[in-house]
């Protein structure tokens, strides 16, 4: 009897949160951009009924607080299932949170105790995206991350960090590999700027210095700090000793570009190795599993997920250098796809070994948020509506022609990037629209925005463009095609590109692409995502009309009706600038609660700091466990503590980032 059998149909809920109440006090990071997947099993079949990213839920970007208690978990939970008419009874099993998991044997640290489970789960939200092609084709998999958590692998921090893996029809082999995610999680540590901001800033100031160089570290280092001292550190002080002067005279640097700062020239310079040293690594991991494994790479398709997936030069590179068949990714490769990610190696494992059958197929399996009539029935946006008609493709395009409106289309996107479902979308024939979208967004001049363009139409524009559908790729825009879309254009000449097709998902988009295109040649929109800064993308409708009037934005598109939006000014004085409620308000505990509930788990009042520098630490198994109960450890505690962080290069407690 194989294990399959045994498994019965229905729903199945696989969830990436944590529970712990000292780490809910504290303010404790465990698990960053919490998710969760609905699945239903049919049979062999296996569906994606539903995905929620919690930070959507709540307003808290990457939302990083655990869950004070089972109870509490368990009532945003089902919070979450009722609008589908579910909850947590109706689940046949659970899996991914310990105190909520309904069981024990889902995940991988029987069958691979020797890698780490979170990567395990990040190589299958992409290889079995379509298992169609892990069981009849060849798959050459990475798992990119930063750091594991442990919360259901203890030994995490022991094994090495990231995985990879072959798949040739259907036989697995799993192996270590490096990443480049800590260089970048360094980095955005020491700039205090976002992985992407990074990126960014490399392609936009033409400053440069001359490499350090960079000395690989030995296979398969499990060592988060990899490189930190003997390249990125002396990288970083060799760029902060330049003054413009030096900048100018020093024939190790091309010269500070005018447009910025003197500290964005110096992060340019900077990023632009780290990502120089981040290509090579990544070369090298797929180089040696080529040799090994004596695999064509014309014959294999390259999967990639974990948070360095994002960087999309890196994985066009990929592509383009070694000619893979295709490269398989989802939408959510950073850690809001870890969800999909452990439901389809729970599926895998406890089904085997008969096939499972599960194709990802399209990005939106988020919520699609109550009827538009609903809200403007609730009178929040009285006096604010000037009318509201069906949509027009040919008017929507003249919209766009005038000003960036807001597109909200059915369920949300999964993933950090807006795919058309939770859009500000622009003109890009003119800086102006980018000049435009950044000012709503509040971000930097140079930020760029992304291209959404007709899938039949990328070869056109684009060199060696394919399909994108999940804006994964970067291509170069075609010299004579460059003046006509500049809103979208990066420093070097290339764009982060997301493709359509006429999917009935995205058929709306597609006819407005289609419509653009006849009003004026250019199938590209200009597409950035529906948030304010700092925020997470917007969920609901509410939100979505919200933030047009606080932004004096005049059109918003909501599921295939134009809302024409009047009085703006008025509605900013009634409501002010301050985000929409999201629907989940998240801490539930009272300031009384919160006090008692802390003393009973802080008795002899431990200092906070030293507090969660102790939880922080107590996950990664960097220090020993006491009980905080016992007025001796309790002491003990805060003089282990002191002595961790006065040592020589400590480094400061801080969020995991992946």
């Amino acid at each position: 009897m194989w294990r399959g059998e045994s498994m019965q149909d229905g729903y199945y809920l696989s969830t990436y949160f944590h529970i712990g109440p000292l780490d809910y006090l504290t303010g404790t990071c465990i698990r960053h951009d919490p998710n969760m997947a609905l699945f239903r099993k049919e049979g062999g079949d296996i569906r994606l009924i539903r995905y929620w990213e919690l930070e959507r839920f709540t307003g808290h970007k990457q939302h990083r607080q655990s869950f004070y208690s089972r109870e509490h978990a368990t009532g945003v939970v089902n919070e979450l299932l009722g609008p589908l008419g579910l909850s947590l009874e109706d689940m046949t099993e659970v899996w991914g949170t310990p105190g909520l998991a309904t069981c024990s044997d889902y995940h991988s640290l029987d069958d691979f105790p020797d890698l780490s489970y979170h990567s395990i789960s990040h190589l299958f939200s992409a290889v079995m995206a379509d298992s169609r092609l892990f069981y009849e084709g060849n798959v050459l998999g990475l798992a990119v991350d930063g750091i594991p958590d442990d919360v259901v692998d203890r030994e995490a921090g022991s094994k090495p960090f990231f995985a990879g893996c072959l798949v040739r029809r259907g036989k697995l082999e799993l192996f270590p590999v490096q990443s480049p995610g800590p260089l970048w999680d360094w980095s955005s540590t020491y700039y205090n700027l976002r992985e992407g901001t990074l990126m960014a800033l490399a392609y936009a100031s033409e400053c440069a210095v001359n490499p350090v160089p960079l000395e690989l570290p030995p296979a398969y280092d499990r060592n988060f700090n990899i490189w930190e001292h003997d390249y990125l550190r002396p990288l970083i002080e060799a760029a902060d000793k330049l003054c413009e002067r030096d900048a100018r005279e020093n024939p190790a640097c091309t010269g500070f570009d005018p447009r910025f700062t003197e500290r964005e020239n110096k992060i340019s310079a900077v990023m632009k190795q780290v990502q120089e040293a981040s290509i090579a690594l990544m070369e090298r991991n797929v180089e040696a599993i080529l040799d090994t494994y004596g695999v064509k790479p014309e014959e294999t398709y390259l999967a990639l997920a974990g948070g360095y997936a994002l960087n999309c030069p890196t994985n066009s590179h990929l592509m383009r250098k070694y000619g893979f068949k295709g490269m398989i990714a989802p939408p959510c490769v950073n850690d809001s796809g870890l969800s999909l990610g452990m439901g389809l190696y729970a599926f895998y494992r406890k089904m085997s070994p008969a096939r499972i059958r599960f194709r990802l197929g399209h990005a939106y399996h988020g919520a699609a948020g109550g009827p538009l009539e609903e809200v403007l029935r609730s009178g929040t946006f009285a006096g604010c509506i000037g009318s509201v008609t069906p949509l027009e493709e040919n008017r929507a395009a003249e919209d766009l022609c005038h000003a960036p409106v807001v597109w909200f289309d059915g369920p949300a996107e999964m993933g950090p990037r807006a795919l058309g479902a939770r859009s500000l979308l622009g003109d890009p024939r003119s800086p102006a629209a980018k000049d435009a979208l950044n000012a709503v967004k509040q971000r930097e001049w140079w930020r760029p925005v992304a291209p959404v363009i007709l899938a039949g139409e990328v070869g056109e524009w684009f060199e060696e463009g394919c399909p994108s559908p999940y804006m994964l790729h970067t291509f170069r825009v075609k010299a004579e095609k460059r003046e006509l879309i500049p809103a979208v254009l990066h420093l070097d000449g290339t764009a982060r590109v997301q493709t359509v097709e006429d999917a009935p998902s995205t058929r709306n988009l597609y006819r407005l692409l289609r419509a653009f295109k006849e009003a004026t040649g250019v199938p590209v929109l200009c597409n950035t995502s529906l948030n304010d800064k700092g925020e997470p993308i917007i969920q609901d409708i509410g939100e979505a009309l919200h933030f047009a009037l606080v932004k004096g934005i005049e059109v918003a598109y909501i599921n295939g009706v134009r809302v024409q939006l009047v009085n703006h000014g008025s509605y900013r004085a009634r409501a002010g600038a301050a985000s929409f409620p999201r629907r989940i308000e998240f801490s539930r505990v009272s300031p009384e609660e919160r006090e008692a509930a802390m003393l009973r788990h802080n008795p002899h009042r431990i200092p906070l700091e030293i507090l969660k520098f102790y939880m922080e630490r107590i996950e990664r198994g960097g220090i020993e466990r006491y009980d905080l109960t016992d007025p001796k450890q309790a002491r003990r505690l805060i003089r282990e503590v002191q002595l961790h962080r006065s040592r020589p290069g400590e480094r400061e407690a801080r969020d995991p980032e992946a």
